[in-house]
């Protein structure tokens, strides 16, 4: 089922046939929309997820891709991860993990940042040539190489642009350094061994992500476009303009993404 009010803002905002659309989720925030009430009722929350994702699919058509993180950190963890059975982190949200387990969608073999994804090439999108987490032929790079839009459905910054870091490798941050992770990843019955390349946090020096300063910024140059659904906001950009705008800033401040021992 279509959100017509939903689908009414995404046109406004510039969302067409063939984008590409890489949602960040927390739909908690908006509430039930008023015109899903007595249905979600009956058939239960799967119903205005299906919704959600009905929407956003007749938003960009069969010729574009819906991307959504479907992280799990399994290498981390020293554990197997398993494409089609391992779950996305709670704190990803309902979403990403309900979309994930639809039988139209694929999903990246990334045993720390996988994406899931539809659309017709969404296959081929999802293919990566290097497990460097944040790097230019990893799903981060592409999704900068193709200028996609970043949609942050429910969230701010501070919770949901974990594009940010894929930009933090780029410059090379003075407060991340790459680590290098063991990975078993499981598809159906191939079972391999690979390396991670991880850009994490330098945690002597103690950088806790601050991304508040920099939705402000986005805003007030017109970057980021901002509106409500229902009780909730919704923010969305270009990957190439948010980029370039953290770079500038991360130039003039080298502490621009950070606050030490900030909680």
């Amino acid at each position: 089922m279509i959100i017509e009010e939903l689908r009414e803002l995404l046109k406004q905002n510039n969302i067409r046939a063939g984008d590409v659309l890489c949602i960040f989720s927390d739909i908690t925030s908006f509430g039930i929309p008023e015109s899903l009430k007595e249905k979600v009722k009956k058939n239960g929350l799967n119903f205005l997820m299906e919704s959600y994702l009905d929407t956003f699919k007749d938003a960009v058509g069969e010729q574009g891709l819906i991307v959504m993180p479907t992280f799990s950190y399994s290498a981390c963890e020293g554990e197997v991860f398993d494409v089609n059975n391992t779950k996305s982190k709670s704190k990803i949200g309902v979403l990403p993990e309900y979309f994930r387990k639809q039988k139209d969608v694929k999903r990246s073999l990334h045993p720390i940042f996988s994406f899931a994804a539809w659309g017709d090439k969404a296959e081929d999108f999802l293919k990566f040539e290097s497990f460097n987490c944040f790097g230019e032929k990893h799903i981060f790079g592409k999704l900068y190489n193709i200028n996609a839009t970043y949609v942050l459905f429910g969230i701010d910054m501070q919770h949901g642009a974990t594009y940010v870091f894929y930009s933090e490798q780029k410059i090379n941050v003075y407060y991340r350094y790459y680590k290098n992770f063991p990975a078993i990843i499981r598809d159906n019955n191939k079972e391999f061994k690979t390396t991670v390349k991880y850009f994490v946090r330098n945690l002597n020096l103690n950088p806790k992500d601050y991304f508040y300063e920099l939705e402000k910024r986005s805003l007030e140059t017109g970057i980021t476009n901002s509106f409500k659904f229902g009780s909730g906001n919704i923010l969305i950009m270009k990957s190439q303009e948010i980029d370039g705008l953290i770079r500038e800033e991360v130039k003039k401040n080298k502490d621009y993404l950070i606050r030490k021992g900030y909680e």
